[in-house]
């Protein structure tokens, strides 16, 4: 324990040093240590029990129940289960949050990390789904920037969408409706999306002509946390369907 101590305190040393010193520092020699079981007489019961402490903290809270899935559900293009799910659990998130309703909702299949299963879902199966630390964002847009995203979409063959419809051919968005009313390249949406897409990645570089961007701080993950819960207390399952809002017309 005291070597350890001892390399901290010169690795700390070393790190408030002033740069021009740390320029002439150069390496004399190094020796290789393989960290294998023989540590294991040296572990301090005291950080170990403390350790074993959050560790239960943690089982506890990753294991913890929030609601039940109807059926299996993964994500694909051009619309899935499960994007479908996502898609439109964030939307409902975002118009508890806002003070007008939301239009559209967003996100990117690459985010949908892993399926979500059968029966009783925990807070970790949704941190298997979105292991990321992505936010949610409302953002107010044009509909001729909305509909480069849709287009976007279409190029892409599908993404996760909610509160809207389109059809894709040759990789062009058609027949886009919104709300059951066709799209209006004049007037303004509200859209829920994810930081991550709102700063124009995934290729979704018309969000950054947003006319308003609203950051809420919530993790996405969060969000869909709250409304499987909030279902579980109204007694109902999670569940999803295929609904054709996204279709992929025959050229």
């Amino acid at each position: 324990m005291k070597r350890l101590t001892l390399f901290s305190l010169l690795i700390s040393t070393v790190l408030l040093l002033p740069t021009n010193m740390l320029a002439k520092v150069t390496l004399q020699s190094a020796t290789r240590v393989e960290v294998n079981a023989t540590y294991d007489s040296l572990v301090n019961p005291d950080m170990q029990s403390l350790m074993e402490g959050y560790q239960q903290k943690l089982s506890e809270a990753v294991n913890r129940q929030i609601g039940i899935s109807d059926c299996l559900m993964t994500a694909s293009a051009p619309e899935s289960l499960l994007s479908n799910l996502l898609a439109d659990l964030l939307l409902n998130q975002a118009n508890s949050l806002s003070a007008q309703p939301m239009d559209v909702a967003i996100l990117n299949l690459g985010g949908i990390r892993a399926p979500l299963k059968k029966g009783p879902i925990t807070v970790g199966d949704i941190y298997k789904i979105m292991p990321f630390e992505n936010e949610l964002v409302l953002l107010t847009m044009t509909g001729a920037d909305l509909k480069a995203i849709f287009d976007h979409i279409a190029a892409s063959g599908g993404e996760g969408l909610s509160g809207a419809t389109l059809s894709i051919k040759t990789g062009k968005a058609e027949r886009v409706l919104i709300g059951n009313q066709p799209l209006d390249e004049a007037k303004q949406y509200l859209v829920a999306t994810m930081d991550y897409l709102a700063a124009g990645n995934s290729g979704m570089t018309a969000f950054l002509k947003a006319v308003k961007r609203t950051d809420t701080h919530l993790k996405v993950r969060d969000c869909y946390i709250q409304q499987i819960e909030q279902l579980t207390a109204k007694g109902q399952t999670v569940t999803a369907s295929l609904d054709d809002r996204i279709r992929v017309l025959a050229d």
